[in-house]
């Protein structure tokens, strides 16, 4: 049986939900923050910032302008950015590749590996603390083999609109992002086929308590 690969589960969540170009100005994301401690608005393609990709390039966000990111970040860079920058530097590639961690990977996009490692990591039981260690991925193993994959996939769910909604209060700029977040989350959910059907029948590919899965044997 074969399952997406991160880089395709990666893909699928950029072109389903990322759409291309979009310059809100109300969109903190949209700016880029130069060197010289200036900022000024240019954009952001495929959920690529200004500032994701002059990381990605080594060079000043200053210097990015729109046409470069429309005519640049194709999809295969806007994966290749997302699954170096956002997925293999905080260690989400240590975590055993299963739908949750599918999850976990559309949160950082959307809201910072960080914030996506830290609600990860209330949902598993584990000390709360923004990195992946041993100890994340032994209770992350511990915590699939203990609950059925489809309620841990629901419950990842319902903790990302918690926080959505928690963040886009009426009256805020958020507000009008609310439903569109939500809609997000709930596409990652085993009702919706267009997503279950590539993890349908995912079962643990090794024992929790192994050396693997407590991080002493990489690989």
């Amino acid at each position: 049986m074969s399952f997406p690969s991160p880089a395709e589960a990666i893909a699928l969540v950029i072109k389903t939900w990322e759409g291309e170009w979009q310059d809100f100005p109300e969109d903190s994301g949209n700016y880029a923050r130069c060197r010289d401690g200036t900022t000024k608005l240019v954009g952001t393609m495929r959920g690529i910032t200004p500032n994701a990709y002059a990381k990605f390039r080594g060079i000043d966000p200053c210097s990015i302008t729109p046409a470069m990111l429309r005519k640049e970040v194709t999809l295969d860079v806007a994966t290749e950015i997302v699954r170096r920058d956002y997925f293999d530097r905080f260690e989400l590639d240590t975590l055993v590749w299963s739908p949750v961690t599918d999850i976990a990977t559309d949160v950082a996009l959307m809201s910072g590996p960080g914030r996506a490692i830290r609600m990860l990591q209330a949902l598993i039981g584990t000390t709360v603390d923004g990195g992946i260690g041993p100890q994340t991925r032994e209770a992350l193993d511990l915590y699939l083999e203990a609950t059925d994959i489809e309620a841990a996939c629901n419950a990842f769910a319902d903790a990302r609109i918690a926080f959505y909604h928690s963040i886009s209060l009426p009256g805020t700029k958020n507000a009008k992002f609310r439903q569109g977040w939500v809609n997000r989350a709930n596409w990652a959910r085993p009702s919706n086929a267009a997503w279950w059907r590539r993890w349908k029948g995912w079962t643990m590919p090794h024992p929790a308590g192994s050396s693997r899965a407590t991080g002493l044997v990489m690989g």
